[in-house]
């Protein structure tokens, strides 16, 4: 018993199958469309850099409220409880029993129609225990699973944190978008009302006719009824944001002062090497964990095929009478090891083992994917910033010159010398040219933060997100 004993506890941690090794995925030198330097840890924090302390503080507000990124915090205290579980296997298992029963044996067996057997009430009380020896890893193998499992619940929340930074910011820098056209169809509005007065003077004093003063009138009415579509559209993003924080609608707009201007993005973005993805997007490191579980999962199948080794024990007492219960005589215990393994379920076995080796083919191949598709990211990140920056550009030189030919169309109209349908249309086209720049401005900076949401900014911050800290620290007596 010794021997087998002692043969049992050498044998225990010899792990059957292959041992993960993380893949190597071809990654390319550097991106297409641009190379600099990596982000660096002022980047962590990739917000700030837009310099708008109210965007600051609505990041720091939902990092502590949002519902999403505290559900995936129980997802993470989770997984965290599944490697506790899958550990205790390892240890012995001692339960307590007690019980009354009272029995009537049977009369209708052989000779108990002759012997009848007496009614009796038998009382138990004692200890059972079991202990299975990991002979070939199948324990092993299913922690290995479950911390696998908790490393992937740990990326997908950090995802859904560096998701909720993002949608945060692009909802705010939409809001300051609408908010800049408002103020420029507010700042048109009067501007149109204004010159309707002096038209109707000149209509007075006969320099005008009845059409200029028709026209204006009707420029201004077009103007005003732009105004409710983009009143409506801010509210949206006030009530988008509400819920991104967690918060009701009014609280939000509490924190939003009024007509606050654009967040300027960086001038620079440094997007780095795209081996950099590997490490700091979480979709990317999620999809290598779940690689890590099925991998664990394909060497658990395989420890079926082999013997499992448990030894049992029970210690107790068993009597028909309380009054000497727990004398010598009542005294009862068992203990053994107890050999099990599979004979006519080889093929089971066997089909199971491929089952699990499909499935992390699967999950291989979705960790190549994600990385391409981040990679792709990046990539129309990068264009799509370059595109809004040309356009911003353009038409700044664009408005420029509209507000030149403005001022030049007006002065030839008060002067007699232009017909005032041109003032009408280049004021127009300064309208429309100074609402297109403020859409362009928004475009850019929201290209900037789908930029730093490819190259994975915002990484390392879970440690200020106090549900998510707390769901990843070890319990206590790890």
């Amino acid at each position: 018993m010794k021997r087998a004993l002692l043969a049992a506890t050498l044998l225990c941690g010899c792990r059957v199958g292959p041992d993960y090794e993380q893949p190597e995925i071809a990654v390319p030198d550097s991106f297409s469309t641009a190379a600099a330097p990596a982000l660096g840890a002022e980047d962590e924090r990739w917000w700030s850099r837009f310099s708008d302390p109210t965007l600051d503080e609505l990041v720091e507000v939902a990092l502590a409220g949002n519902r999403d990124l505290r559900a995936a915090a129980q997802r993470v205290r989770e997984a965290r409880a599944v490697i506790d579980i899958e550990g205790d296997a390892n240890y012995p298992t001692v339960d307590g029993r007690a019980g009354i029963t009272r029995r009537k044996p049977s009369t209708a067996v052989a000779f108990g129609q002759f012997l009848p057997p007496d009614p009796n009430t038998v009382h138990t009380l004692g200890f059972d225990a079991r202990w299975e020896l990991d002979l070939f890893g199948y324990n092993a193998r299913a922690i290995e699973a479950a911390e696998a499992s908790y490393g992937s619940a740990l990326e997908d929340a950090r995802g859904v944190l560096q998701r909720l930074v993002a949608e945060v910011a692009r909802t705010y820098v939409e809001l300051r978008g609408v908010e800049r056209e408002l103020a420029v169809l507010r700042e048109s509005l009067e501007s149109q009302e204004s010159a309707a007065r002096l038209v109707a003077s000149r209509v007075d004093a006969g320099l005008s006719s009845e059409l200029d003063a028709t026209r204006i009138a009707g420029l201004v009415a077009s103007t005003r009824a732009q105004l409710a579509p983009l009143e409506r559209a801010r509210a949206n993003r006030v009530h988008a944001l509400a819920l991104l924080l967690a918060e009701a609608p009014s609280r939000c707009a509490e924190r939003i002062p009024v007509a606050g201007r654009i967040p300027e993005p960086p001038a620079a973005i440094p997007a780095g090497m795209p081996a950099d993805l590997l490490r700091r997007r979480p979709d990317v490191r999620r999809t290598e964990r779940d690689l890590a579980r099925a991998s664990a999962m394909t060497a658990s199948a395989m420890t079926e095929l082999y013997p499992r080794l448990s030894i049992g024990a029970m210690f107790g007492w068993e009597s028909q009478y309380l009054d000497n219960m727990f004398s010598g005589d009542s005294l009862a215990f068992s203990a053994g090891p107890s050999l099990t393994g599979p004979i006519f379920r080889r093929r089971i076995i066997e089909a199971g083992i491929e089952v699990r080796t499909a499935q992390q083919e699967q999950a291989l191949l979705a960790h190549e994917q994600a990385f391409a598709v981040a990679l792709r990211d990046v990539e129309d990140a990068l264009v799509g910033l370059a595109s809004a920056r040309t356009r911003q550009q353009a038409l700044e030189d664009s408005l420029s010159a509209e507000r030149r030919a403005e001022q030049l169309a007006t002065t030839l109209y008060e002067g007699g010398l232009a017909d005032f349908l041109a003032v009408l249309d280049v004021q127009r086209t300064v309208l429309a040219a100074e609402s297109e720049l403020a859409r362009a401005r928004t475009d850019r900076a929201v290209a900037s933060i789908a930029l730093y949401k490819a190259l994975g900014g915002g990484w390392g911050i879970e440690s200020e997100v106090p549900a998510l800290n707390a769901a990843s620290e070890p319990a206590s007596g790890d």
